[in-house]
């Protein structure tokens, strides 16, 4: 028991013992980290989808990475079997280099001639007239055909149907009823002329000046996954394709143009797969934002650790005024605060010019405009007496217009 000065008394609580370091424990830890977890979680999540998108197989058609129905890997697997070796290729000077280092003993197929350029076209050409290989084009339309210098006419046919060879090239012979169609060649320098319809042969055989062949087929739907073993087709393919121990697979890419032509961009040095990571960055980077945001609710007053009245600001400034002998200051203030109050009270906007605040009060007043314009923006006083004067009078003015005119 212990005595206090008020003469009650009070028990002493022994001291309570130290603890040993406090340990967290693993639930709320858990509760701790729980977001960051989550959002980590779903970044994984987002880049494992984005990896499985972003898979090697090409989905592109007649690509020979591409398993799908319109691509052509079931046929590069064929070509494997019967000992062709299968090159892919995307730029023209690499394929010009490949068939030139085998001699001239290869066979160069461009399945998508809707994606050659300028430059492209100007590389296949050079690779008719001067190595000697046999080239291949899939559905390859009439401007193509011209910038090629080919003397062939294409015109468009019907939808791809089975189709009888009606001519006595070998290949051909041997493959039998095969899917043609989609465009049809006539040409009066063809050696040979095969599955032929009303708008002419879709398998059009043409001798180059290089000693090379260029062979035209009018649908790559033979090609295709999907309808590669319908009738002759795998046949014809391998017929087509396999003639050379090498085939080159030339796919022109969208951006690819020829050395030093300086036309390349640095959007196309990029991977493709650049777009997919900088999405899921942005979605990660909108997931931190929303869970640490601050969450926006009804607004909280807070006590302020000093009041202070406004009489006493108006008087701080007053005195620091006088100490400088800013009269004219001072005296700009003052007529400034009550131009705008007499130009609200009489409907007018707050920054309008006191000569049109004046001219206004004139005609609800028996003061003249002159000595109104005077009062509102006349010259600086001159000492602190005309201070205290300009100040009493526009106190006067104001409260004289608030008997005679009410507040709009």
């Amino acid at each position: 028991m212990t005595a206090t000065a008020h003469g009650t008394t009070t028990t002493d609580r022994p001291a309570a013992a130290p603890r040993g370091p406090s340990r967290t424990p693993l639930r709320r830890r858990v509760a701790q980290w729980r977001w960051p977890l989550l959002v980590a979680l779903l970044v994984l999540v987002s880049a494992s989808i984005g990896l499985v998108l972003l898979r090697p197989t090409n989905l592109d058609r007649l690509d020979p990475g591409n398993a799908g129905p319109d691509g052509t890997r079931a046929l590069v697997h064929v070509l494997d079997d019967h000992g062709v070796v299968v090159q892919q290729r995307s730029r023209g000077d690499e394929v010009l280099d490949h068939v030139e280092r085998v001699g001239g003993r290869a066979t160069v197929v461009v399945a998508r001639t809707d994606l050659l350029t300028a430059s492209t076209t100007d590389q296949l050409r050079r690779l008719l007239t001067t190595t000697g290989a046999q080239v291949v084009l899939v559905e390859a339309q009439q401007s193509e055909l011209a910038d090629l210098d080919l003397p062939v006419s294409a015109a468009a046919t019907a939808s791809p149907t089975t189709l009888v060879p009606g001519c006595d090239e070998p290949v051909a012979r041997r493959a039998g009823d095969v899917l043609a169609g989609t465009t049809a060649y006539r040409s009066g320098s063809a050696t040979s002329a095969c599955y032929s319809t009303d708008d002419g042969a879709t398998y059009l055989i043409l001798e180059t000046e290089g000693g090379g062949r260029v062979t035209l087929l009018g649908s790559g739907d033979a090609l295709t996954n999907d309808r590669l073993a319908d009738h002759g087709d795998a046949a014809l393919a391998v017929g087509v394709l396999g003639q050379q121990p090498v085939l080159v697979w030339w796919t022109p890419t969208v951006g690819t143009s020829a050395p030093g032509s300086g036309t390349t961009s640095l959007t196309d040095l990029l991977p493709r797969q650049v777009g997919w990571v900088v999405a899921q960055l942005a979605v990660a980077l909108l997931v931190v934002v929303l869970w640490r945001g601050r969450r926006l609710g009804r607004l909280v007053t807070e006590p302020l650790p000093v009041v202070v009245r406004s009489v006493e600001t108006t008087l701080g400034r007053a005195a620091l005024y006088r100490r400088a002998r800013a009269r004219g200051r001072a005296a700009a203030v003052l007529r400034a605060a009550a131009g705008r109050r007499v130009a609200v009270r009489h409907g007018l906007p707050r920054t309008a010019p006191p000569e049109v605040v004046a001219a206004v009060v004139a005609e609800h007043s028996d003061r003249p405009a002159s000595e109104l314009s005077a009062l509102l923006a006349g010259p600086a006083p001159r000492d602190d007496r005309e201070l205290v004067a300009l100040a009493r009078d526009l106190d006067s003015l104001e409260s004289a217009l608030s008997r005679e005119v009410p507040r709009p």
